[in-house]
């Protein structure tokens, strides 16, 4: 009988390889704490290690998991090209100037609330 879940032979790290790649369809057991083991192929295209933060997400009722690494590379990625086509555009001016008018509309919304109840506003800091 072949060894089964974690008895399997431990792979290699996977810092080298430049992306996740396919692997085809395997048959996966839920488990009755819902635990699903990934096997080896799979983390090995996934780029996962054991011990490393996985991403799930479901999407259209498929189970979409990817190693935290491989979203941040992504990430990167994403931040790079969008700085590339706008340069001089800092996101991070653009997300202090929304959540500064967020902030207003809250105080604004909030201080209605308030009057319309007989309560004295809030001051604006």
């Amino acid at each position: 009988m072949a060894p089964r879940g974690f008895a399997e032979k431990p792979q290699a790290e996977y810092e080298t390889a430049p992306g996740p790649r396919s692997v085809p369809y395997a048959s996966l057991r839920l488990d009755s704490a819902g635990r699903i083991v990934v096997p080896a192929a799979m983390r090995a295209a996934m780029l996962a290690k054991a011990g490393d933060t996985l991403v799930a997400q479901v999407v259209d009722g498929e189970l979409r998991v990817v190693s935290r690494e491989w979203v941040m590379r992504r990430i990167d990625e994403e931040a790079k090209r969008f700085k590339a086509a706008n340069p001089g555009v800092s996101l991070v001016d653009e997300l202090i100037a929304d959540r500064r008018e967020e902030a207003r509309r809250e105080l604004e919304e909030a201080n209605a609330w308030r009057k319309a109840h007989g309560l004295p506003p809030f001051d604006a800091e």
